[in-house]
C-alpha cells in the first residue's frame, strides 16, 4: 500500500482513467460469460429433467415430476402433457402442477385435443387445466366431453364448468343431474351453485331425495346459494310431505333458512316440534335463525329445554341473531346448561341482545362456570352490554391465567374506554 502511494505521482492520470476503464470493461465481460454459462446449465439441467420424466424408472421420474413443476419453462410443455398420462399418481399430480404454473388462457387451443385422448389420466387433466384457465372458448370442447365414458373425466369436466363461471354452461350440466356416479352428481350440484343461475335452482330439487347423502348436502348448499325463492313453494311442500325420508325434509330446512323467506316460518317452528326427527328439530332452529322474524322467538325458548344438545345450541344461536329481550330470562337460564357448548352460545347470545338484566349472570358464570370457553364468551358479553357494574369483574378477568380469556376481558374494557 505504502508503495503505491508513493509511486501515485510518477503515474499519469489519463494511464490511470484507461485503467480503470479496461478493469470495467473486463469485469461486464466477465459478468456476461457468467450469465451465458448460468443459462447453459439450467438450459442442460431442464433438458435432463425432460429426459428423466421419460425414464423407466419411477423413482426418477418422481423427481423429474418435482423439479419441473416448479421451473415454470415453457420447454418443458409438450414432456408435462405427456406425463399427465404416467401410471404414478404423484408424477401425474406434479406434471398437471408444471403446466397449471406454465399455460396461459391463450394455450387454450394445445388442451383441447388431448381431452379425445386414449389415456383417460390425460383427459382428465386437460380438462382440470381448462378449468384452472377459466377461458369461455373451451366450453363446446368441455360440453362434448361431457359424457366420456370416465367417471374421473366426467367429474373433472363438470368441475371445470363451474370454475370457467359461464351461466350459459348451466343448461349443459343439467344433463349430468342423472349420472349413475354419486361423485359426478355431487360435483355438477356444486358447479352449478357457483354459476348460480336462476333456473338451476328447480332443477336441484330432486337432488334433494338422492341416495348420497353428500349428493343431498351439495343440492341443499347450492339451491342456497343460487338464492331463487321461486323454489320455497316447492322445498315447503318437501316438508309438508308424509314420508319416511328425514334427510329430505332436513335439507329441505337448510335451504329454506339460508334462502331467508318469511313463507317458512310457520312450517320451520312446525318442524322444531318433529318429536321424532331430533336432526331435524335442530335444522329447524337454525333456520329460524336466518328468517330474522322475531315472531319465532317463542318456539325457539322452547327449543333451549329441548332433550338433544343440538336443538338447544341451534335455539340459543338462533335467539342470538334475532336480538328480542323476550329470551334473556330462558338465556340466562340456559347459562347452567349441561352442556359446555349451549351455555357457551348463550353467553354469547346474550351479548348480541345487549340486555343489562344479564350483567349479573354473566359475572358470575366467568368466574364460576368450569368450562375453559365460558369466561372468555362471558368477558365479551359483558364487553358488548357496556355496563360499568362488569367493570371490576373485567379487571379481574384481564389478569386471569388463561391468555384468551386475558385478551377478551381486555378487549371488552376497551369498549368503555380504557
Amino acid at each position: 500500500m505504502r508503495c503505491w502511494q508513493k509511486s501515485k505521482k510518477f503515474v499519469k492520470p489519463i494511464f490511470l482513467r484507461n485503467a480503470c476503464k479496461a478493469l470495467k470493461g473486463l469485469w461486464g465481460v466477465c459478468l456476461l460469460a457468467i450469465a451465458l454459462w448460468a443459462t447453459e446449465a439450467k438450459a442442460d439441467r431442464t433438458d435432463d429433467l425432460i429426459r428423466a420424466l421419460a425414464s423407466p424408472q419411477v423413482s426418477q421420474r418422481v423427481d423429474a415430476a418435482q423439479s419441473l413443476a416448479v421451473l415454470k419453462d415453457p420447454r418443458t410443455i409438450p414432456a408435462l402433457l405427456k406425463a399427465m398420462g404416467d401410471p404414478v399418481a404423484s408424477v401425474r399430480a406434479n406434471a398437471l402442477r408444471g403446466l397449471a404454473n406454465i399455460l396461459k388462457p391463450k394455450d387454450v387451443p394445445i388442451l383441447i385435443p388431448y381431452l379425445k385422448d386414449k389415456d383417460v389420466y390425460r383427459r382428465a387433466g386437460a380438462a382440470e387445466l381448462l378449468g384452472i384457465l377459466g377461458d369461455r372458448r373451451a366450453l363446446p370442447a368441455l360440453e362434448s366431453a361431457m359424457d366420456d365414458a370416465s367417471t374421473l373425466v366426467r367429474v373433472e369436466v363438470v368441475t371445470a364448468l363451474g370454475e370457467i363461471g359461464d351461466p350459459a354452461a348451466a343448461k349443459v350440466l343439467w344433463r349430468r343431474l342423472t349420472d349413475v356416479s354419486p361423485r359426478v352428481r355431487l360435483e355438477t350440484a356444486v358447479a352449478l351453485g357457483r354459476l348460480r343461475d336462476p333456473t338451476s335452482a328447480d332443477k336441484l330439487l330432486s337432488l334433494l331425495q338422492d341416495s348420497n347423502e353428500n349428493v343431498r348436502i351439495a343440492a341443499a348448499v347450492s339451491i342456497a346459494q343460487i338464492g331463487n325463492r321461486s323454489v320455497v313453494p316447492a322445498l315447503l311442500r318437501r316438508m309438508q310431505m308424509t314420508t319416511t325420508d328425514s334427510d329430505l325434509k332436513y335439507y329441505a330446512a337448510y335451504a329454506l333458512g339460508r334462502l331467508g323467506d318469511r313463507r317458512a316460518e310457520a312450517t320451520l317452528i312446525n318442524a322444531l316440534k318433529d318429536g321424532k326427527n331430533r336432526y331435524l328439530r335442530a335444522q329447524a332452529a337454525a333456520a329460524l335463525g336466518g328468517l330474522g322474524q322475531k315472531s319465532a322467538v317463542p318456539a325457539l325458548i322452547l327449543g333451549l329445554h329441548d332433550r338433544f344438545v343440538l336443538v338447544r345450541f341451534a335455539s340459543a344461536q338462533a335467539l342470538g341473531r334475532l336480538r328480542d329481550r323476550l329470551a334473556v330470562p330462558a338465556l340466562i337460564r340456559s347459562l347452567h346448561d349441561s352442556n359446555e357448548d349451549v351455555r357457551e352460545q348463550s353467553a354469547k347470545a346474550l351479548g348480541l341482545i345487549g340486555d343489562r338484566t344479564a350483567v349479573p349472570a354473566l359475572i358470575y358464570a366467568a368466574f364460576h362456570d368450569t368450562d375453559d370457553a365460558i369466561p372468555k364468551a362471558a368477558a365479551l358479553a359483558l364487553g358488548r352490554i357496556k355496563d360499568r357494574r362488569a367493570l371490576p369483574a373485567l379487571k379481574k378477568l384481564s389478569r386471569n391465567s388463561d391468555p384468551t380469556v386475558r385478551e377478551a376481558a381486555k378487549w371488552a374494557l376497551t369498549q368503555f374506554g380504557r
